[in-house]
């Protein structure tokens, strides 16, 4: 096996893993961490209460693992705060307190689907975090079959405008910041005209295949509809996503396509809270810089102005 094929395999083993995130302010809790990485989920992040709706949002796990004796956030409020999400994060509550049926209809009552008295029932936790992970996982695969598009297997429209709102409410909220990549295959009429529109369609599931390659588990890659595709970065400012949007470019001329030959795109760069603060602004910032790469003689990456 190649080296490529070697490393897509792990990128797709890593996306099919279950993810955890562990909320604790007791450094003591890293039992439950071991636990759970042996049971072959993977921990993505270990947050005191301070920083956990951040870190939830970063790391974008399929279950939240919470202490019930948090400290600079109840139970009640983290549990509240998971459910009104626009995710609705399953939760599970541990601590050390015995878990009769009192405490855990007290748990259930907040929003949370269970409470585990650790270490004695950590064998059930790990039953119920495996449940909870592969239901959350089967949602996001009929999900993500209804926002899909066809062609090249991407986010379509719908499922970018949601993700887009949802990063801008992030950088709103937590002040996480976000970038924007809108990307236009160059030529694609002509390609369409001289090769007909099977070479056409080879060509844009070629830009998708870059496209899915330069993104990460959090990002959001996206045909928008015809030549153009859409990268959104999360956690990403305005010098890392022109950088990656150069990445991009490149990758996308490098693989000559057999009786084609090389294909290039132009692309726009905006960032969160760089060039604009809100959705729609953010969507129109990133669109005047492509077509403003388009007019320099395309097949370049240009970035949108800074606010004023």
């Amino acid at each position: 096996m190649s080296a490529t094929a070697q490393a897509d395999d792990k990128k797709n083993a890593a996306r099919e893993q279950g993810r955890v995130l562990l909320v604790t302010d007791d450094p003591a809790r890293a039992d439950c961490r071991e636990a759970l990485e042996r049971a072959g989920l993977a921990v993505v992040g270990v947050a005191g209460s301070a920083a956990a709706m951040v870190e939830l949002h970063r790391s974008r796990p399929h279950l939240v693992v919470a202490s019930s004796e948090l400290r600079r956030i109840t139970a009640g409020e983290l549990a509240r705060s998971l459910a009104q999400s626009a995710d609705a994060m399953p939760l599970v509550f541990v601590g050390e307190a015995e878990s009769g049926v009192e405490r855990r209809r007290a748990a259930i009552a907040t929003g949370a689907f269970d409470y585990f008295r650790l270490p004695a029932e950590i064998e059930l936790l790990l039953a119920r975090a495996a449940q909870l992970v592969a239901l959350r996982q089967a949602m996001e695969r009929l999900r993500a079959e209804a926002d899909r598009d066809y062609l090249t297997g991407l986010a379509n429209r719908r499922r970018f405008r949601n993700a887009l709102g949802q990063e801008v409410e992030r950088w709103r909220r937590y002040r996480v910041p976000c970038a924007l990549l809108l990307a236009d295959i160059d030529f694609l009429k002509k390609i369409n005209d001289a090769f007909g529109h099977s070479a056409g369609d080879t060509v844009i599931r070629h830009v998708a295949a870059v496209l899915t390659e330069h993104s990460r588990d959090n990002d959001t890659a996206a045909r928008l509809g015809g030549e153009e595709f859409a990268l959104l970065l999360a956690g990403a400012d305005a010098p890392s996503a022109l950088a990656a949007a150069e990445r991009l470019r490149r990758d996308v001329c490098a693989q000559p396509l057999e009786g084609i030959g090389s294909v290039s795109v132009s692309l726009g760069v905006a960032a969160c809270p760089a060039h604009a603060t809100r959705e729609r602004d953010l969507y129109a910032a990133c669109d005047a810089a492509l077509y403003r790469a388009k007019r320099e003689g395309r097949n370049r990456a240009a970035e949108a102005d800074a606010q004023t």
